[in-house]
């Protein structure tokens, strides 16, 4: 309709709608997006939008993506098939089409092909942290974000076990006590309601308390991670998880400071063998063992009848967050996420799906072993860690010096479109959503350059 109508606002506002909810949209939604550009509307054909006439949320950025008009006249280039350097972020601008006046009639594109462009990592705005944020605390304290409809909603997941402690764990370390309860998990009861809060505000605590950090890992993840075989033991790998905290520990000149979320029934003599416990003791040390150093490292352990992953999510996000306040750029400064989960239950039962994905996208590390390393008397620690752009819709500006830096005479400013290939399930909103037969297997997109 805002093609037709040639209506700028309604066009600007619907795309900018996409581009947040949005990582990857479907082809049918690029073409519907292409055909704005090919039509190289001038501006609305009426004094009037029907922006005007209707009341919409109002936007923290009302134009995320700039002009949707090209004000010179000289419409826009569109380059179809453009490939990217998945290392620098670079785009390689692919076939252009042709384009059209403003009267309609067909005429030579003026190619640019010289115009260079990188994509930039897009993090999530102080708003959406935020929003976040406040869901996730719904989640745990009510079971549910309110008027959002989920299978997943809850806040548990999984077999519901008995639960140890009474929410009023104010020492995130070992805490022994046996003193289990039932798991109910209907909200209406209010001894239940008063146990989430109170084990929750201890949790708020800690974090506030608690001195930086710019890592999380998910202990569960990372210690049952390829233990589905026969007579494989009940309890996680704590070797797995060790593993990965002195990875970390010895990396990046020992900068890193950890925090190491684990559901406090791994750390229970029924469960755990007798040999972890030595490792739990070094775990919580203060002291420059000889062993090994882990003053850099915390352990929360999470209460029963709660899921674990909620905590270190929000441990995520609030830093996060924090950070962005203090003036820290979010791209580059906030906490990583060392998990393999990729919580699709989570964004389900959250009601900001594309704010979640975008959060996943820029903050989730994943993580494999490779060889047994003799030297280190440890498996390899292999993580993979967000790339340095954001595969999404976005704004860009022509960069055509050595260096990446702005500026050049190859062309104007561009929106770049990624278009979907293989393995692209979990980047749909609906986190099942499979790219259709025929995509590529890597990164494509679509350049729509301003002629200039």
């Amino acid at each position: 309709c805002a093609t037709k109508l040639g209506d700028a606002p309604v066009m600007e506002r619907a795309f900018g709608d996409v581009a947040d909810e949005v990582l990857v949209p479907g082809s049918n939604t690029t073409d519907i997006i292409l055909d704005w550009f090919r039509s190289n509307v001038q501006g609305s054909k009426s004094s009037t939008s029907a922006l005007d006439h209707v009341t919409l949320p109002p936007r923290e950025d009302p134009s995320p993506l700039g002009a949707v008009t090209n004000g010179n006249g000289k419409g826009w280039n569109i380059y179809r098939g453009c490939t990217i350097d998945v290392i620098t972020g670079k785009l390689t601008l692919g076939a252009l089409e042709q384009s059209k006046s403003g009267d309609g009639n067909a005429t030579p594109a003026m190619n640019n092909a010289k115009a260079q462009y990188r994509l930039k990592p897009v993090d999530l705005s102080d708003r959406a942290w935020n929003a976040m944020c406040d869901m996730n605390k719904s989640i745990v304290l009510e079971g549910e974000v309110k008027g959002n409809v989920s299978k997943f909603q809850g806040g548990g997941k999984g077999k519901k076990r008995a639960r140890g402690g009474n929410g009023n764990n104010n020492n995130p370390h070992y805490n022994n006590n046996n003193n289990h309860r039932p798991n109910n998990n209907n909200n209406n009861n209010p001894n239940k309601s008063q146990w989430r809060i109170n084990g929750w505000k201890n949790f708020e605590k800690f974090i506030q308390d608690h001195p930086p950090y710019d890592m999380v890992i998910d202990g569960a993840n990372v210690g049952y991670y390829e233990q589905n075989f026969a007579n494989s033991p009940k309890h996680v790998d704590y070797k797995q998880i060790d593993w990965v905290v002195r990875h970390l520990l010895e990396s990046d000149g020992g900068t890193h400071r950890i925090v190491l979320f684990l559901h406090e029934r791994h750390f229970s003599p029924r469960l755990a063998p007798d040999w972890a416990f030595s490792l739990f003791r070094a775990w919580d040390s203060r002291e420059d063992r000889p062993a090994y150093d882990y003053r850099r490292l915390t352990v929360y352990r999470t209460p029963g009848g709660m899921n674990d992953d909620w905590y270190w999510m929000h441990a995520a996000l609030v830093n996060g967050a924090r950070k962005k306040d203090e003036g820290g750029s979010t791209s580059s400064s906030s906490v990583l996420a060392i998990t393999n989960d990729e919580m699709r239950d989570h964004h389900f039962q959250m009601s900001a799906q594309g704010s979640f994905l975008r959060w996943k996208e820029r903050h989730q590390v994943h993580f494999d072993f490779g060889a047994w390393n003799r030297d280190l008397r440890r498996r390899d620690v292999l993580l993979t860690y967000p790339k340095s752009y954001s595969r999404r819709i976005q704004r860009v500006d022509c960069c055509n010096d050595d260096d990446g830096g702005d500026g050049g005479d190859g062309g104007g400013e561009a929106i770049v479109i990624p278009l979907p290939k293989r393995g692209d399930e979990g980047r749909f909103a609906d986190g099942t959503h499979v790219a259709e037969e025929g995509v590529p297997e890597e990164e494509t997109y679509v350049v729509i350059q301003r002629v200039i």
